[in-house]
């Protein structure tokens, strides 16, 4: 597997995921992961499961400058360019001599976009030492290409300060598009989180073949909070804070939603949790009362575990969210956008308050933080449908499959919309 970073500690949704997939797989293969990890950094129950670690130095971060002069002379886009290292390609190298006359791997995974460039110069190494290639199977996190196209628009309606960053996405997204089709065609399996990102990618490479596997939750790590410790008026969001959807969520939920909550409940107290927030979300804290920016915390669980509602009001993105699928395992009232839990096919007023706008997001806020016995019943709605449909336990299993010779029979991308890799009884559609 290559992975952007080594999933030790889950500070991100994507560590998450690939931690899990790590774990559930080494069960019963043998396991190599080149990774970057910082220095110092310990794999944790990743080295407990005998899996092979190459941790490789993190790439130093490609200055403004350059990434600038690159965008309108270079077919690749930022994504793919982002995690550049001469240290990883060397450790390819030095793999694909380890492998040659040896009895080699039956299949590589590339963990998202950033790690394509390398993973794809690892196939070909290895199918030259091989008697047989690997097999490569592209665990698409997000459809790319989709993220940025939202991205932009939403950017646009932030003027002026946003037409950069939406000038930016629109230039990136054309060319995630081409290239994100390039590598689904060179794949022998892509594997997406929603039925909805996988009819993103179909049109982009007609021959792709594709396996919906959502994110999951360990829902013994994520125990049901205790009622006791629960302080109603307390509202908690979590996630990385320089990412784009998040930052984008929570700017505009403290402009449009949170007066009108605070106005309904003055004592309302809103906790955004999470690492690295950026200059506007830091700036939050102190232009609406009531906001705490927390920065980094050694666990999200004990602030989900307090809080009386999650929120997750994302207007950007796509895949599944993992913020989501914690607060549901911890049996919370959660209130989130349509966009925020397309992917899982949640039943709203039964597992979660769904609304888009700031009237009624404010609304359904201020009628569940007064009404105790509504929260319990859409938090015990909400874990009953983690622990029956969303466990790594049941969703990695089909990504090892991919690996059985012969592999399980896949859906093309022209059918990849109808294809039936969700979870039992239940429609998909993204993160």
């Amino acid at each position: 597997m290559l992975a952007p970073r080594l999933p030790w500690p889950t500070w991100q949704g994507t560590a998450l995921r690939n931690l899990n997939i790590l774990l559930h797989l080494a069960e019963r293969h043998a396991l190599t992961l080149l990774c970057f990890a910082e220095p110092g950094a310990t794999p944790g129950p990743l080295a407990e499961a005998g899996i092979e670690i190459i941790g490789l130095p993190p790439p130093a971060p490609r200055p403004v400058w350059r990434r600038l002069l690159d965008l309108p002379g270079r077919l690749e886009p930022d994504l793919v360019r982002r995690l550049d290292s001469p240290a990883m390609e060397a450790a390819i190298a030095a793999l694909v001599a380890r492998e040659a006359g040896g009895p080699g791997y039956d299949g590589l995974q590339i963990e998202g976009m950033e790690m394509a460039a390398f993973g794809l110069r690892a196939q070909a190494g290895l199918a030259r030492v091989q008697a047989r290639p690997p097999r490569l199977v592209y665990d698409a996190h997000n459809a790319e290409w989709l993220l940025q196209d939202r991205a932009w628009r939403a950017d646009l309606r932030r003027p002026p300060k946003g037409w950069v960053g939406a000038a930016y996405s629109l230039a990136q997204t054309a060319k995630i598009r081409r290239y994100e089709g390039r590598l689904l065609a060179a794949a022998d399996a892509t594997v997406a989180v929603s039925r909805a990102d996988a009819a993103a990618l179909a049109p982009l490479a007609p021959e792709a073949r594709f396996v919906v596997v959502p994110n999951g939750v360990d829902v013994e790590a994520y125990p049901v909070a205790d009622p006791d410790a629960v302080e109603p008026g307390l509202v908690v969001f979590t996630g990385k804070m320089d990412f784009r959807p998040n930052v984008d969520a929570m700017t505009w939920f403290c402009q449009a939603v949170w007066p009108r909550v605070r106005a309904g409940r003055p004592e309302a107290r809103l906790a955004i949790v999470g690492r690295d927030p950026s200059p506007r979300v830091r700036a939050l804290a102190s232009a609406q009362a009531g906001v705490e920016v927390t920065g980094a915390v050694p666990d999200v669980r004990p602030w989900i575990a307090r809080a009386g509602l999650v929120v997750v009001p994302l207007r950007v993105g796509g895949g599944t969210r993992l913020k989501v699928l914690e607060a549901m395992a911890m049996g919370k009232a959660l209130v989130a956008s349509t966009l925020a839990v397309e992917g899982l096919d949640l039943r709203p007023g039964l597992e979660l308050a769904q609304a888009d706008d700031a009237t009624a997001m404010a609304e359904a806020i201020l009628t569940l933080s007064r009404d105790p016995a509504r929260r319990a019943a859409l938090g015990t709605a909400a874990r009953a449908r983690a622990e029956a449909d969303y466990r790594w336990s049941v969703l990695v299993p089909r990504i090892e499959a991919l690996y059985a010779d012969p592999p399980g029979r896949l859906p093309t991308s022209g059918s990849a919309a109808a294809g039936s890799s969700e979870p039992a009884g239940h429609r998909a559609d993204g993160r």
